[in-house]
């Protein structure tokens, strides 16, 4: 199946054409991304670890689901599809974080715009993985999540690090 074009956008996020996304990492295309990060009722937060061929940050822990934008659709609705591919849930999303950042992969480039929406959803929810993308998920406490972060920064993408620092996760939260 070929890859759908990703949305490109200017400086101000406002969309200009698709692209796909060889010429996005090689060129550093600002684009779009939004990133899941899904809470239990305990305040544990759910992390999927991403396959060993990944494109990008193979076999690192990751945020509930993410991915990108693709060319005429919106954050949200990016947001929700994601969701629904990578974990087989469907739920209510709530916009918590928008910033811009740059990041690099090996030799890819990535440029752009993140959104970041959160949910709360049960403990003993039922997962429908997408084997193409996710070998497992778990979840932690957010004091374990900080380990990971602080301690193994290698073992996880820089997209879980920036939604941990971005939702400002604590031993409060």
């Amino acid at each position: 199946m070929a890859d759908l074009l990703v949305q490109l956008v200017d400086e101000n996020d406002n969309p200009t054409r698709g692209g796909n996304k060889d010429e996005i990492f090689r060129d550093g295309l600002l684009h779009r991304i939004v990133r899941i990060m899904l809470f239990d009722e305990h305040g544990n937060i759910l992390i999927q670890k991403r396959v060993p061929h990944a494109r990008l940050f193979p076999g690192c822990w990751d945020n509930s689901a993410a991915g990108h934008v693709d060319e005429g659709e919106d954050y949200l609705v990016a947001g929700k599809r994601e969701l629904k591919e990578e974990l087989g849930l469907s739920t209510e999303l709530a916009e918590a974080a928008y910033f811009r950042a740059y990041s690099e992969d090996g030799n890819k480039k990535l440029n752009r715009f993140t959104k970041i929406y959160t949910s709360t959803i049960p403990h003993d929810a039922k997962f429908i993985l997408q084997p193409e993308e996710v070998v497992s998920v778990k979840w932690v406490t957010i004091s374990e999540l900080a380990k990971l972060v602080n301690e193994h920064p290698n073992s996880i993408t820089d997209g879980l690090k920036q939604a941990f620092e971005r939702l400002k996760l604590n031993e409060n939260h």
